[in-house]
């Protein structure tokens, strides 16, 4: 037998479907999508439950292995470098190094193994890993505001 002709097993509910000659069968699956609720006044109004789910937030992987949260990582730091600076950063900075920790975490052992250390070495090897990237950032984007930080905050310290 040749295993590179193996095909997955399809569930029993596609095979319901391909059994039915193209006609559409509801299954318990595509019921799922849409609900009806009652409301208050007694009008029947359709929810759908992937807009719902959609418009909650789930927790990152960094989130649910480590108890960190980047944004408010992320905003600290940023919070750090304007008082230092004196100056506004954009409103989108502590994003983008949420959303580049978030990137990084499941991709580099480096990274992950560093988050995931005992008490708060986690938390300031974090925060280390953001101070340097918004140096590097600084002195792409904006090099008089960089030229104006200490040179061990680039190394990711205080």
């Amino acid at each position: 037998m040749n295993t590179t002709t193996v095909h997955p097993k399809k569930s029993p509910a596609s095979k319901a479907r391909r059994k039915s000659g193209g006609a559409s069968v509801l299954t318990s699956r595509s019921l799922r999508v849409c609900t009806v609720k009652p409301a208050a006044r007694g009008d029947a109004r359709p929810t759908h439950r992937r807009s719902q789910t959609a418009a909650t937030k789930l927790p990152t992987q960094i989130e649910r292995d480590t108890l960190l949260t980047p944004e408010w990582v992320a905003e600290s730091v940023v919070q750090e470098v304007e008082r230092f600076l004196n100056a506004h950063l954009p409103d989108n900075f502590a994003e983008r190094l949420a959303a580049k920790a978030q990137h990084l975490y499941p991709r580099h052992q480096h990274f992950h193994k560093g988050l995931n250390r005992p008490g708060n070495r986690g938390r300031e090897n974090l925060l280390m890993f953001m101070r340097r990237w918004t140096a590097g950032w600084l002195k792409r984007e904006r090099n008089p505001l960089h030229k104006k930080l200490p040179y061990s905050f680039g190394m990711g310290k205080r």
